[in-house]
């Protein structure tokens, strides 16, 4: 009975850790990253990738791992014009097709005077994956964020250096007409 109590104990510590670590922000509301997968057709998927964020930010990792059952998948492209950080100087997605995943990494100024994205909310980047083999994807595509080598891990930085890590919210799946 004893052993009992003390695993509920242990388990509500970790989940009240967890819940305390999972978002650091010194400023105001709690940033959101927003991750929506819809289907395109039987052999693609794509993936929008937004913020909410309400202090400036300079720069974004955002590391992803995407599965669909068994089926390898490949990130084939990522599109970044017309999004919040559209005019930002470094736009890099690094996929990895061994492991799944793609690292979308964002920084607004590299020696040139660019803004730092303003608080707001809207779309920062659009995934879009498809089978390594061309063939359909038969199961749900399923997001989750991930840690990348070389310790990339979901954050942002907001001037003059402050690291946010913001909430994810992965959205409910739908069909793209």
């Amino acid at each position: 009975m004893n052993v009992r109590k003390i695993m509920l104990f242990v388990f509500g510590v970790l989940l009240l850790a967890g819940s305390l670590f999972a978002q650091t922000d010194k400023a105001g509301a709690v940033d959101t990253m927003y991750v929506e997968p819809y289907q395109i057709d039987a052999k693609n998927w794509g993936i929008n990738v937004s913020l909410f964020n309400d202090e400036e930010i300079i720069a974004i990792s955002m590391p992803l791992t995407f599965k669909a059952g068994t089926t390898k998948l490949v990130a084939d492209s990522t599109v970044f014009t017309g999004g919040r950080a559209d005019h930002f100087r470094v736009k890099t997605a690094r996929p990895d097709t061994a492991t799944q995943c793609l690292t979308i990494g964002l920084i607004n100024d590299i020696g040139v005077q660019v803004p730092p994205m303003q608080p707001g909310s809207g779309r920062i980047a659009t995934i879009f994956v498809s089978a390594i083999d061309d063939s359909e994807i038969k199961e749900i595509l399923k997001v989750d964020s991930t840690t990348t080598p070389p310790g990339n891990s979901m954050q942002m930085v907001s001037p003059p250096v402050e690291e946010v890590v913001p909430v994810l919210v992965i959205k409910p799946l739908e069909k793209k007409k």
